[in-house]
């Protein structure tokens, strides 16, 4: 026998380093150290979340409380009586010589506290909140309802947001610091008294009322929803200009930190509010993370703008929560895995220590290298590689073998070795040579998994077993035809795509950027579609433009032009001409693909059949069409109505018939609420009757009485809720009848 026939691996192997240990322990090691990161990375994101979580709701809190004091403030301003009073004030503080005026202006001053002691009573108790009113342009303060003892000071000067509010005769709310106080205001101008009734009233503003609030109720809103707590920080250059040193003691108003900001009242009674202002130094961070007190504390600040008053720096609102549990839950974590860890190692050693016990061997494992780099190279072998016993069973082929061959040659009856294309003088020459456990080299013809059967060369190799006896045969391929073989996969791989896309509903279609003249592909149901064949179209120069509609041409040209488009993408919709001259509407989708360097290289885009799609669009126009026609020539006042998330109800829209008969036109009308186009007396009772078709979920019917700007007269009305898919009430129609005209019609 030939010395040189391998053997099967018997006495190459050889037992593993100590090292091995080292390695287990090391590698455990570093699974411990990539999870405590991943765990401190999810303890980071928990806390930017809950960080998030805080600012939102600061912020919420701070919004909602300001539109708050806004609303109070508009609801005060449109009252008749105060509006009465306020006029009659003002022309009496000026025949009784200015300032706080005399007698009769006093009768006046508690007329309007006994006026508004129910909405005061409601709206100050227990929420921090300041409401005075002021008169004349100088804006003299003349009643504080929270302290009703202090009126007739000028404030215009230390004030300038109620001057310009008088001046504008607008609204305006922000935050601003006076001598006594700081907070978020609410100021709307009082307009005189409008004999006509309109809800603008006059042309002529007489004071304004002023509704404020300073940090308890966001502070009590973080307390009640998070657990948190909330205080103001007023820069100090501000504080000590505006707030008197007798007030500022009064209230608490101190310096913090390193007396940069001062706070803004009431004393802090929180120990991580407290614990999160004496940290403050220099420029106020927007989120940080500290210990105090056996806790962990998360702080967040965020700027609010002082009006009117020239700062080199705004306000601060400080917000602080406790993450305990979050820092406890991370520490849990953390044991977890430090505990899971030192398991697996002792389980793995002890694995490995019973695996060296069952094999006899000292060194914990059996390493055969050798057999390892067998394994790569076998199945990163370009070259398809078999194994077979002496019978041609196939034992083990390689991922070459596969792509080539398929699973290999199988057979159970004696020799199969016809089935591998061995035959006559070729196949005796094979038997002699293995049987004497030579190499044996031939040429085989086989059939392959693509392009059919070819010619490979062939070399067999025996490999002996313990008693030297050939027991597998190494089978080594080379293939000859591999070019023609790869040109037939190529072919195979179009041919499948040209049938997926000839399947499509779209014209798949490709041109160069360089060429945009001539097509470089197209599929091949453009036949089907528009009735061209792919060849035709390929060899010929501008054929889409050739085939434009005439009334789409220049529109679709202008389109096409890529280097216009918006993010490389175009969708356009036009029509294209059939050979028959008939026309097709299509879409046209198409995208600019660029190479390495950014520049256009070529345009791939789809072409899909939109007939349908254009004729059920115009359909619905015309159902649009006509709808519209009907509810504008209706002689019924029709209108419609939005329900809004909060219960409130905003007007959407009305017919000509609604805007003749009521005097409210479209433009007013729509998205308009009742309060801000109707009387409060007209606006509180259309508001009950929404609210009542609500509750019901059905239509209701009544008849009314209203006072509108066409003049009063009786209707009768029908309001007819509408739902969304869910269920959910989101629109109420309205068809009113005016009874004055329907008895005119009648006499």
């Amino acid at each position: 026998m030939d010395d040189s026939v391998p053997r099967l691996p018997t006495a190459n192997r050889r037992p593993g380093l100590r090292v091995v240990w080292l390695m287990v322990l090391l590698g455990w090691l570093l699974l411990g150290v990539l999870g405590g990161l991943l765990v401190q990375r999810e303890h980071e994101a928990e806390v930017d979340a809950r960080a998030d979580r805080l600012l939102d709701t600061a912020e919420y809190a701070l919004s909602s409380r300001q539109a708050e004091l806004a609303r109070i403030a508009r609801i005060l301003s449109l009252d008749g009586r105060v509006r009465e009073i306020l006029s009659q004030a003002r022309a009496m503080v000026e025949l009784e010589g200015g300032g706080a005026g005399g007698e009769e202006a006093s009768r006046l001053r508690r007329k309007l506290a006994r006026a508004i002691t129910p909405i005061a009573s409601e709206l100050i108790q227990g929420q921090d909140r300041v409401m005075q009113f002021h008169i004349g342009p100088e804006v003299v303060s003349f009643l504080r309802v929270h302290a009703p003892d202090r009126f007739g000071d000028e404030l215009a000067s230390v004030r300038p947001l109620l001057a310009e509010v008088y001046r504008s005769g607008r609204g305006a709310m922000g935050f601003e610091v006076g001598r006594v106080f700081s907070g978020f205001r609410a100021a709307e101008p009082v307009w005189a008294p409008n004999p006509g009734g309109s809800p603008g009233g006059s042309d002529r503003v007489i004071g304004t009322v002023e509704v404020g609030t300073g940090v308890k109720p966001v502070d009590n809103y973080l307390r009640e929803s998070l657990g948190a707590r909330a205080t103001l920080l007023l820069p100090a250059e501000i504080a000590e200009a505006n707030i008197w040193a007798e007030m500022r003691e009064r209230r608490n108003i101190a310096p913090v930190g390193n007396g940069e900001y001062y706070i803004d009242g009431p004393k802090v009674d929180d120990a991580g509010l407290a614990a999160a202002l004496r940290q403050l130094k220099g420029e106020l961070p927007s989120r940080w993370r500290f210990a105090s007190g056996g806790q962990e504390w998360l702080a967040v600040s965020r700027p609010v703008p002082i009006l009117t008053q020239e700062s080199r720096a705004p306000a601060r609102l400080v917000a602080v929560e406790s993450i305990t549990e979050l820092h406890a839950a991370m520490q849990g974590r953390m044991a977890t895995l430090l505990a899971g860890v030192v398991v697996a190692f002792l389980l793995t050693a002890l694995g490995l220590w019973l695996l060296s016990r069952w094999q006899r061997t000292r060194w914990m494992v059996v390493i055969d290298r050798a057999e390892a780099e067998r394994d790569a190279l076998f199945e990163l072998s370009p070259q398809p590689l078999e194994l077979t016993d002496m019978q041609g069973r196939s034992l083990l082929v390689n991922d070459a073998f596969r792509r080539t061959f398929g699973a290999g040659v199988s057979t159970d009856d004696g020799h199969g070795w016809p089935a591998r294309g061995l035959e006559g003088l070729q196949l005796e020459a094979f038997e002699r040579a293995i049987a004497r456990g030579e190499r044996w080299n031939g040429a085989l013809r086989l059939s392959a998994l693509h392009g059919g059967s070819g010619w490979f060369r062939v070399q067999v190799v025996p490999i002996a077993d313990e008693s030297g006896q050939p027991s597998r045969l190494w089978w080594f391929f080379h293939d000859v035809d591999r070019e023609r073989r790869a040109a037939a996969i190529a072919q195979a791989e179009r041919d499948r795509l040209d049938a997926f896309l000839a399947a499509s509903p779209a014209v798949i279609y490709t041109f160069r950027a360089d060429r945009p003249d001539r097509l470089e592909y197209v599929s091949a149901n453009i036949r089907e579609i528009l009735g061209y064949t792919p060849d035709a179209l390929i060899d010929g120069p501008d054929w889409w433009e050739q085939t434009l509609h005439p009334q789409d041409r220049a529109r679709a040209v202008e389109e096409g032009d890529f280097t216009r488009w918006p993010d490389d993408r175009k969708r356009s919709r036009y029509r294209l001409l059939r050979p028959d001259g008939s026309a097709l509407w299509v879409t046209d989708h198409a995208r600019l693909l660029r190479d390495a360097e950014g520049r256009p290289e070529r345009v791939v885009g789809a072409l899909i059949d939109s007939e349908e799609t254009v004729a059920l669009e115009e359909r619905l126009a015309e159902s649009e069409r006509l709808y519209r026609s009907i509810v504008e020539g209706v002689e019924e006042a029709i209108f419609l109505v939005a329900v809004e998330p909060g219960g409130s109800f905003r007007f959407l829209t009305n017919n000509p018939a609604h805007e003749r008969t009521t005097g409210l036109s479209r433009d007013q009308f729509a998205g308009a609420f009742p309060e801000e186009i109707l009387s409060p007396e007209v606006a509180d009772h259309v508001t009950r009757r929404y609210r009542a078709c609500l509750e019901a979920g059905r239509s209701i019917r009544y008849d009314e009485t209203l006072d509108l700007p066409a003049g009063r007269a009786r209707w009768h009305t029908t309001l007819t809720p509408i739902r969304d898919e869910g269920g959910r009430v989101v629109l109420i129609a309205g068809v009113a009848v005016r009874l004055d005209d329907r008895a005119a019609a009648t006499d």
